[in-house]
């Protein structure tokens, strides 16, 4: 949640969202709604059609949007990465007791097939 509000200052400091969507929960809460479907991967940059924009400030504004994609995909695959290694070690876990269950299974059923023959 931190890294979305920290984007969201930094596009407020390149320029506020000019989009009337977010006019009635105010303009920080809205460049945190614009930074947050920013993250989702709603890329809107009608920020950018602003005429009076000097050129330091777009470059400003793709350096930062370039950033933040990077550093939230970086957060998003380390989310994954740590979701599948929780999951492989319950399932490392509970190998032994598997194995022990399905050798069980296997081992009854040969001795119904046993029983069953030598009748």
């Amino acid at each position: 949640m931190s890294f979305i509000i920290i984007g969201s200052l930094v596009f407020d400091l390149l320029g506020g969202n000019p989009s009337t969507e977010y006019k009635q929960i105010g303009p920080f809460s809205g460049n945190i709604m614009y930074t947050l479907r920013l993250s989702l991967g709603d890329f809107s940059f009608a920020i950018l059609n602003d005429p009076n924009k000097e050129d330091w400030e777009q470059w400003m504004f793709w350096v930062a949007w370039y950033s933040y994609v990077i550093f939230g995909t970086l957060i998003f695959l380390n989310f994954i990465i740590a979701e599948v290694s929780n999951s492989y070690e319950i399932v490392k876990i509970n190998l032994n007791q598997l194995i022990y269950k399905e050798r069980a299974g296997l081992i009854a059923e040969v001795e119904a097939i046993m029983l069953d023959s030598t009748r």
